[in-house]
């Protein structure tokens, strides 16, 4: 059984409501209720049920409840007795990150994990990715998140977080706006805002271009998302889009399209929980990367559903 399911679980026991449980753990009604339903599958006997629209604990969920209190506590103390053993300085946990990680992960992502891990504050600021390798080189951070590649980052211990998706926003006049999806094929002599050398993107898509037999085509170079929106808007240039332009929090929505861009079955592209190869993994990392992975995939999970 997974910790994080019990803690889930001893939430919806005490509210006896999915929605105001999944409000208090900072997750999706969805993934509380999986959550729960795993639960179940695993003991072949419900837990909750239904009683004139109201929630009520089943006669083993009373006593799951008591049991799986017992466990979340003992753990609690065991988390909190192991990250003092470790000698974490104040049990901070120093995160340096690209622009955008947060929207691409969610927001709550973070608050979950400060929620199920109160021994340990995160600390986070955005960065470009050049200044996140050297933070997490030079030992000012303990562990970079970034979109990127693993043969950009080969001199770091690295993991994935979540397989990303790369996506183009147009004008919606744009000729490309007709299609469903593109190739970097499409892009070929289309203008594009790049971000400059310091960017895994901006690199990754020279290279890709390369690897397509053309050259990269830019109307500017900058990491100014006002600028790169108002070329969009002129329909002067397209570009990569930020998470939020995919959440319609545009301030022009009806005037852009955003495409997903086509990487191949092999690509690699996503992001990534870097920490320097000379140190070994604290313990704060270590949770902190396995929570950021598996809270991805059930988002991911919810989301397809």
């Amino acid at each position: 059984m997974d910790i994080q399911h019990l803690r889930y679980f001893l939430t919806v026991s005490r509210t006896l409501n999915y929605t105001k449980a999944a409000e208090e753990l900072y997750i999706s009604r969805q993934a509380v209720a999986q959550a729960v339903r795993q639960l179940e599958t695993e003991l072949q006997s419900p837990l909750l049920i239904n009683r004139k629209n109201a929630l009520a604990l089943t006669p083993l969920g009373l006593v799951f409840q008591k049991e799986a209190a017992k466990i979340v506590r003992a753990f609690g103390q065991f988390e909190a007795a192991m990250m003092k053993q470790a000698g974490d300085k104040k049990n901070e946990l120093k995160i340096v990150m690209g622009a955008g990680i947060v929207l691409n992960l969610s927001a709550e992502i973070f608050a979950r994990f400060s929620t199920a891990y109160s021994s340990i504050l995160l600390s986070t600021k955005e960065e470009d990715n050049e200044a996140i390798l050297r933070h997490v080189t030079e030992g000012e951070a303990d562990l970079g998140l970034i979109g990127t590649t693993p043969a950009y980052i080969q001199g770091f211990r690295y993991c994935l977080i979540k397989k990303s998706d790369l996506h183009v926003c147009m004008h919606v006049d744009h000729p490309l706006a007709k299609k469903t999806s593109l190739t970097f094929q499409d892009l070929k002599d289309v203008p594009m805002v790049g971000f400059g050398e310091k960017y895994d993107l901006h690199r990754y898509y020279v290279q890709k271009c390369h690897e397509n037999g053309f050259l990269p085509t830019f109307s500017i170079i900058t990491a100014d998302v006002n600028i790169s929106r108002n070329l969009v808007l002129e329909n002067r240039s397209v570009s990569f889009a930020f998470p939020d332009y995919r959440k319609d929090t545009h301030p022009s929505p009806s005037k852009v399209k955003v495409l997903p861009l086509n990487l191949g079955e092999t690509d690699d592209w996503g992001i990534y929980a870097i920490t320097r190869k000379t140190q070994e993994i604290t313990l704060a990392q270590q949770l902190f990367m396995e929570f950021m992975q598996s809270q991805a995939q059930t988002d991911n999970s919810a989301i397809a559903a």
